[in-house]
């Protein structure tokens, strides 16, 4: 479920909490690290059951509306469209996701008077939904569309629903954006076939392998980080001519210091690829600067570990 870039996130998240605390130690933020992977993941979870319980809103409302003494037309001829929406109903049916809803504790029933209601209000008012719900069109395609416009242009800005997840927890305050990636992602992959007993994806994509090969890449990547940071600060004040060190931000430092363990530590990870993967997490979780900068420095300091022999990377193609 989680690409390697979300697991360097992780660690760029706690290695960044950990200095900010002056913390000394290591096994404790690593339990925090693992903890905030199944934070995320849990995240996850409750936004795909979230979707599942706007439907089950949408569908009772509509059976209320039957019963009532005086039902309009429109309460007696319903648009059942969004209630049959193929995805929402495999998801609704999957006994794997059932299973993770009771394990991270999720229970929707509390928050369906007003927060369900509200975002529902503010969900047949979206353009995308009233198209939806007007086109004579149906396919698995168009269902999963929906969701996916809806994620995209009203759920990243949407500050009532950022504001009720941070509440839930203050993990998810940090995690909300990354949240949402994954359960856009999951709904873009989502398969025509999937049914009741489709499984979940796990957190680690190999915590289903003999070796969770993505689980020692994390706690790897941390704690060799941490442990080299006063050898890599060296190397980085050398290679900054006429740029003052402390000025650095301390997000830029720990990025650098990242791309570093992976460049003498991993030798099956293309030195490109951590070039590119760094660059890019310095993009939004850095200065608006970083990126140059990044870029620059981390070219500076692989030629000059290749020249000194330092790069650990072995196979064709990964120097």
């Amino acid at each position: 479920m989680l690409n390697r870039r979300f697991l360097r996130v992780k660690v760029l998240q706690e290695i960044y909490a950990y200095h900010q605390a002056e913390e000394t130690d290591m096994l404790a933020a690593e339990r925090r690290l693992l903890n905030g992977v199944d934070t995320l993941y849990g995240l996850f979870i409750r936004q795909l059951t979230f979707w599942v319980e706007v439907k089950c809103f949408a569908e009772r409302r509509i059976e209320e509306n039957l019963h009532k003494n005086f039902p309009t037309a429109e309460d007696l001829n319903p648009n059942r469209k969004f209630i049959n929406n193929r995805v929402l109903n495999a998801l609704e049916n999957n006994r794997d996701l059932q299973s993770l809803q009771e394990k991270y504790k999720i229970n929707w029933t509390e928050n369906r008077e007003d927060f369900i209601r509200g975002f529902y209000n503010r969900l047949r008012e979206y353009p995308e939904y009233q198209e939806y719900m007007s086109s004579d069109k149906s396919s698995f395609a168009l269902d999963k569309q929906l969701i996916l416009d809806v994620i995209d242009n009203h759920m990243a800005e949407d500050e009532l629903l950022f504001d009720f997840y941070a509440d839930k927890n203050l993990g998810y305050n940090s995690d909300y954006q990354l949240g949402l990636f994954l359960l856009w992602k999951f709904i873009n992959e989502m398969d025509p076939k999937f049914d009741s007993t489709s499984k979940i994806p796990p957190a680690f994509k190999t915590e289903n392998d003999g070796t969770n090969d993505d689980k020692t890449f994390l706690v790897k990547l941390f704690k060799e980080t941490l442990r080299h940071a006063d050898e890599y600060q060296e190397l980085v004040k050398a290679n900054i001519a006429n740029w003052d060190y402390e000025r650095i931000a301390l997000m830029d430092k720990i990025i650098i210091f990242m791309a570093l363990t992976e460049f003498c530590q991993f030798k099956d990870i293309p030195v490109k690829v951590t070039i590119n993967e760094y660059i890019e997490i310095s993009k939004y979780y850095s200065t608006p600067d970083s990126r140059r900068f990044v870029n620059g420095i981390l070219d500076k300091l692989a030629e000059q570990l290749a020249a000194e022999g330092k790069l650990v990377k072995s196979g064709r193609g990964l120097v």
